[in-house]
C-alpha cells in the first residue's frame, strides 16, 4: 500500500524530486507512512468506537464535492489536473471521513465553560485590541517611465526622480489651495488601482504599507495633507480622512472565538493523546528510515502536512516545471 501510494504522487507530480531533493524526500515517505499506519490504528479501533462509513455516505460526500463544479466535464478536468483517478478520489474521502469521525468520537462532548473562557479573556486581555486604523487616500508620482506598449521601466534616473518630487509637490500645492483631492487624483496619480477611486487606500492598521509611507500615515491628524513622501514606488502625497483609535474589545465581541480555540487545543490534545496510547497498545513500529520524526501520530498532521478535503495528506513538492533557482 506505501508503494502504491507513492507511486501515485509520483506519478501525479505531488512528490519532491528524489535526487534534487533527498531530505525532502525522505520527510515525504515518513509522512506517508505516519499516514496509513494511523489509517490502520482507526481501522482497528473503529468498532470499539461504533465508528463506520457506509459507502452510501461515500458517495454523498462524492455528490456534495460534484456540486462545486459547473458540471461533469470540469469535475473530470479537475480531477486531471490534480492527477487523480475517481478510484483514489473516492479513496481518499473515505479515509477523510474515517479520520473525522474518529476524531469526533474520541472528543465526545467536550465543551468550553464561561468561566473557562472569561478566565482565559482576562489572562490574555492584551491579545484582543483592535488596532488603531486610518483611512487613507494618496496621490502616486512615479519616476518609472511608461513605454507605449505599456510596460514600466525598473529603474530611473535622479533626474526622473527630481522631476518627480517637482510634481508631487505642484499636486500637493494645487490641493492646498483649493483643488479637490479627487480632481488632483485624477490629473496626476500614476496609482492604476486607486486613481480611479480618489486615491483611496481604504482602512490602514500598522504593518501594512512600507516604512517609510506608514510613517508619515500615523503621523498626521485628520485632513492633514503630508509633504512629498519617497518610497520605492515613487513620490506620494497623503491624506489621512478619518481616524479610528484603539481600543479593547470587550469580552462578549470575542468569547466564541476564545471557546472555539479552546476547544480545537482541548480536543486536539485529547485526540494526540488517544493515538499515543493505542499506538502502544497495538504495538506499531516503525523501521528506523520510517519513523516519524516527531516519535507521534497525529492523523490529519502528517509530515506532509495536512489533510487535504479529499483526506489524503498534503505535500510540499515543486510545481511542474520548477526550476533549481526557483
Amino acid at each position: 500500500e506505501f508503494t502504491r501510494l507513492k507511486a501515485a504522487y509520483e506519478a501525479a507530480g505531488r512528490a519532491p524530486k528524489k535526487d534534487r531533493q533527498p531530505e525532502k524526500y525522505k520527510s515525504f515517505e515518513r509522512g506517508l507512512a505516519e499516514y496509513l499506519v494511523t489509517l490502520e490504528i482507526l481501522r482497528q479501533e473503529a468498532p470499539a468506537l461504533k465508528v463506520t462509513v457506509t459507502e452510501a455516505e461515500v458517495r454523498a460526500e462524492m455528490e456534495r464535492m460534484k456540486k462545486m463544479f459547473l458540471g461533469e466535464e470540469e469535475f473530470e478536468g479537475a480531477l486531471k489536473a490534480h492527477g487523480l483517478t475517481l478510484e483514489q478520489l473516492t479513496q481518499s474521502l473515505r479515509e477523510g471521513l474515517l479520520i473525522e469521525r474518529m476524531k469526533a468520537a474520541v472528543a465526545g462532548d467536550m465543551t468550553v465553560s464561561e468561566e473557562e473562557a472569561q478566565a482565559y479573556y482576562e489572562a490574555h486581555k492584551s491579545e484582543y485590541v483592535e488596532q488603531e486604523s486610518r483611512e487613507v487616500r494618496h496621490i502616486l508620482i512615479s519616476p518609472f517611465a511608461k513605454a507605449m506598449d505599456g510596460t514600466v521601466a525598473t529603474s530611473a534616473t535622479q533626474q526622473e526622480w527630481d522631476a518627480a518630487k517637482v510634481e508631487a509637490e505642484r499636486a500637493r500645492s494645487e490641493i492646498q489651495n483649493g483643488s479637490n483631492f479627487v480632481t488632483v487624483v485624477e490629473k496626476y496619480s500614476d496609482d492604476e488601482a486607486t486613481s480611479g477611486s480618489g486615491g483611496v487606500l481604504g482602512a490602514v492598521t500598522r504593518g501594512l504599507m512600507v516604512p517609510a509611507f506608514e510613517v508619515v500615515v500615523f503621523s498626521l491628524q485628520a485632513g492633514e495633507i503630508s509633504q512629498p513622501v519617497k518610497t520605492q514606488y515613487g513620490y506620494h502625497v497623503i491624506e489621512v480622512t478619518d481616524i479610528t483609535p484603539e481600543r479593547q474589545l470587550a469580552y462578549d465581541q470575542v468569547k466564541e472565538n476564545i471557546k472555539a480555540a479552546l476547544l480545537e487545543a482541548r480536543q486536539t490534545e485529547a485526540w494526540e493523546q488517544w493515538l499515543a496510547l493505542a499506538q502502544t497498545r497495538l504495538g506499531v513500529q516503525y523501521l528506523a528510515d520510517y519513523k516519524p520524526n516527531s516519535g507521534e501520530l497525529a492523523a490529519g498532521r502528517t509530515g506532509l502536512g495536512a489533510i487535504t478535503t479529499t483526506g489524503e495528506p498534503e505535500t510540499d513538492a515543486e510545481p511542474a516545471g520548477s526550476s533549481d533557482g526557483e
